[in-house]
């Protein structure tokens, strides 16, 4: 597996969470008024690509493959990457 294939599917799994949670959470946000829940969103968007750049920075070195592996397997990415996440 790639580094580029492990950043793709890194990204994805944490957005498929930022959007599990969000709508966990759905009970709790609708107390807030629209303004407050599109801010709440764009902030855990923001926190997404955070993790993700710093996953970017070290994907983007040649990483070994059994540290892409460990990734992998860390983060379940199996299924990401199966489904061309």
């Amino acid at each position: 597996m790639s580094g580029p294939t492990v950043k793709r599917a890194l990204r994805n799994r944490f957005e498929f969470i930022r959007q599990n949670e969000m709508e966990r959470l759905q009970k709790k946000l609708r107390k807030l008024n629209e303004h407050d829940r599109r801010s709440v969103d764009a902030i855990t968007i923001d926190i997404i690509q955070a993790l993700s750049r710093g996953a970017d920075c070290a994907l983007s070195h040649d990483m070994p493959e059994p540290a892409l592996d460990a990734l992998v397997r860390l983060f379940a990415l199996d299924a990401e990457v199966s489904e061309g996440g």
